[in-house]
């Protein structure tokens, strides 16, 4: 008798054991992992931009410890005239001033505990830069400023008149030929189309397309080119499309042919302007030739 109650009491004693050891683990056994913190964002900063839209990550929010990639500048941020200077994107950084961690398109990092904000770089615009259209720059001004050439507008308003347009400071080459063409009207003399300087070529145009109304011309092919998401192009004038021989061409940017490129400088009813890109050398020659054509716009 006396063996079965110390039986019975051993497996009491047991039970009340295992019983008291697990009252103490649920009152003081190890804590459950930290939970992951929830709803944190990247957000893309413009940093200066004058025009386009900042990405908007279609992930986002994330949890902490989440892998992040970056986007790129899908919005088409621009600097433009910025105090004087036009800009081009050059990727993100966690600091405004580029102090931080630089964060190019298509790389990742790992979300921590709080938002991150990716700030837009810029950097100023340098000769054979891809410009704000895609094209090369091939001139710097060095200011911001318009025109300050009188133009003498097309019959039949041969006024004098001083250029409204917008003020310029860079000059962008198409970043390949338009098709190849005549610069056409042979034997019809073009009243304002004469200019030969750097600047002069976006008149130019608009004077030809004034006065000479046949299609497909040299000029008018660049004046109705929408390249880029601008639609401000022109046929450049002898100067400018030296400018674009002297510094893209003879560096071997821009795929320029070693052909004939017409400018927008008329020489008389019955010539224009051209210039060789194999050599650089310059002259006119008959309009109804035909000469390829390359589209240029200020910004």
């Amino acid at each position: 008798m006396k063996s079965k109650k110390m039986t019975y009491f051993k497996y009491f004693s047991l039970f009340f054991a295992f019983a008291v050891l697990v009252f103490i683990t649920g009152c003081s056994g190890t804590s459950p992992t930290a939970p992951i913190v929830n709803s944190l964002t990247t957000i893309y900063d413009g940093n200066g931009a004058t025009a386009g839209t900042v990405p908007v990550d279609p992930a986002s929010p994330y949890e902490s410890g989440v892998t992040v990639t970056v986007l790129g500048n899908a919005g088409d941020l621009t600097r433009i005239n910025d105090g004087g200077t036009s800009y081009r994107f050059t990727g993100w950084n966690t600091q405004a001033d580029g102090s931080g961690v630089d964060q190019a398109e298509g790389s990742t990092f790992i979300m921590g505990a709080s938002n991150v904000i990716l700030y837009a770089q810029w950097t100023p615009y340098i000769l054979s830069d891809i410009g704000p259209a895609g094209g090369y720059i091939f001139y710097d001004k060095g200011i911001y400023s318009k025109a300050d050439f009188t133009i003498i507008k097309a019959a039949p308003d041969p006024v004098p008149v001083t250029p409204t347009y917008a003020s310029w400071r860079y000059l962008e080459a198409a970043p390949s030929d338009s098709p190849s063409a005549e610069w056409g009207c042979d034997g019809t003399l073009i009243s304002g189309a004469d200019g030969t300087a750097v600047g002069a070529g976006e008149q130019n145009t608009l004077h030809i397309e004034t006065g000479c109304t046949a299609p497909s011309t040299a000029a008018d092919l660049c004046a109705n080119l929408s390249l880029g998401g601008y639609s401000d192009w022109f046929l450049p004038s002898k100067d400018e499309l030296n400018l674009m021989y002297e510094n893209l061409k003879v560096f071997g940017v821009a795929g320029f042919a070693d052909n004939y490129y017409w400018s927008s400088s008329e020489y008389n009813a019955t010539h224009a302007w051209y210039q060789i890109f194999g050599n650089g050398y310059q002259s006119n020659f008959y309009k109804e030739s035909t000469y390829r054509v390359r589209a240029v716009r200020a910004f």
